[in-house]
């Protein structure tokens, strides 16, 4: 990557303190502004980030005009951008449901998100304050003062993926790490080649943009109100996006041509193929396991039988019974509700797994009869 002409004041280590500052910052003063203050609260973090950048290059005296270098935009490399940004969508997706399904507990970081961003903001707005703003200050703090500090790193992959792991912590987010840490790889991987920061603005506008535009087309602010089951949207994420791979590819190509090989259309070939069997695979399997099963019969209370799963519950007098069984997929989840003769509810309960021994409608329901 292309030195600063005062790089010698530079050093990487200064790039691990100064994002240790940038994080300090944001935790102890950015996060309570943006849960007091709202949207006012993120617009501020976000100028912060700026501040954060230009008052470093003042201390450690170097030039900001090399430290935020700014060229003029080529047509190809201005679609290349665009190209690997289209790219790169479906797979942060994937990467998203993919988390989302490994750790549960993270799914409902996307909800609470979209609430924040888009409750309170129309589109035109959403798009200045979520997709340009960002795109501007974000990228002043890490692919301008924090970058610069790696820019003695030989190896250029190092400095990629130093940046990428720096950005997706920085977003403390568990749901996204994966896609931001891709991210601030793409973005930082466009910088160290063409030492021009104008065309990572470009990208991370590019991709905001995309988010906020589907999110409105999606009607992301009632997205509180319908949770997403992952495990079935993985598969059809891998299938939509099974032509990354190959755009991924050319995207580079355009921007970086020097450094372009042919046979990777052969590779980005094959993992195209496999995203596309694999998730039509993924949503067959995800397909059979969320069928829905209702059984409603009638059921007349036995006494207790062997080998039979037990369900106690409590009536007030001998009567007549309606057993509503559910099956909720494959593995065997059921719900089990008994309705009384005159429609008043008995029992509502949840059978944690399929009973082994017995079959559905040899399931036996032992009652505690009070008088």
């Amino acid at each position: 990557m292309q030195k600063i002409s005062d790089q010698g004041r530079l050093r990487p280590w200064m790039g691990f303190i100064l994002f240790g500052v940038l994080m300090t910052f944001f935790i102890f003063v950015c996060a309570p502004l943006q849960q007091n203050l709202g949207i006012t609260g993120l617009v501020i973090t976000e100028l912060g980030f700026v501040a954060l950048a230009v008052i470093y290059c003042l201390i450690r005296k170097v030039k900001i005009k090399e430290v935020f270098p700014v060229k003029k935009i080529k047509v190809r490399e201005f679609f290349g951008c665009i190209l690997l940004v289209i790219g790169m969508f479906p797979v942060s997706l994937i990467s998203i449901a993919l988390t989302a399904v490994i750790i549960p507990s993270s799914a409902s970081e996307a909800a609470e998100l979209s609430g924040f961003l888009y409750d309170s903001l129309n589109y035109p707005l959403a798009v200045l304050i979520v997709a340009l703003v960002p795109a501007i200050c974000e990228e002043a703090i890490h692919r301008g003062a924090i970058l610069s500090n790696f820019r003695g790193i030989k190896r250029d992959w190092v400095i990629v993926l130093i940046m990428g792991l720096l950005f997706g912590i920085n977003h403390m987010s568990v749901l996204r790490f994966l896609f931001t840490m891709m991210l601030g790889m793409m973005l930082s991987f466009v910088v160290v080649k063409k030492n021009n920061i104008l065309l990572s603005i470009l990208m991370h506008f590019t991709n905001n943009f995309i988010s906020v535009s589907l999110g409105y087309l999606a009607g992301a602010n009632t997205a509180s109100a319908v949770p997403v089951d992952y495990s079935s949207v993985l598969g059809a994420y891998m299938i939509l996006g099974f032509l990354s791979p190959i755009l991924i590819t050319l995207a580079l190509m355009l921007i970086y041509p020097e450094g372009h090989k042919k046979i990777r259309f052969l590779f980005a070939g094959i993992l195209s193929t496999v995203m596309l069997i694999g998730g039509i695979g993924i949503t067959a399997v995800a397909t059979s396991k969320n069928m829905i099963l209702d059984v409603s019969f009638g059921y007349e209370v036995t006494a207790e039988e062997k080998d039979c799963s037990m369900i106690d519950f409590t009536v007030e007098e001998d009567r007549s019974a309606t057993v509503v069984v559910m099956v909720t997929n494959a593995e065997g989840d059921y719900n089990v509700r008994i309705d009384g003769d005159k429609g008043s509810n008995i029992i509502n309960a949840p059978v944690p797994r399929a009973p082994s021994a017995c079959s559905l409608t040899t399931l036996v329901f032992r009652p505690i009869i009070t008088r």
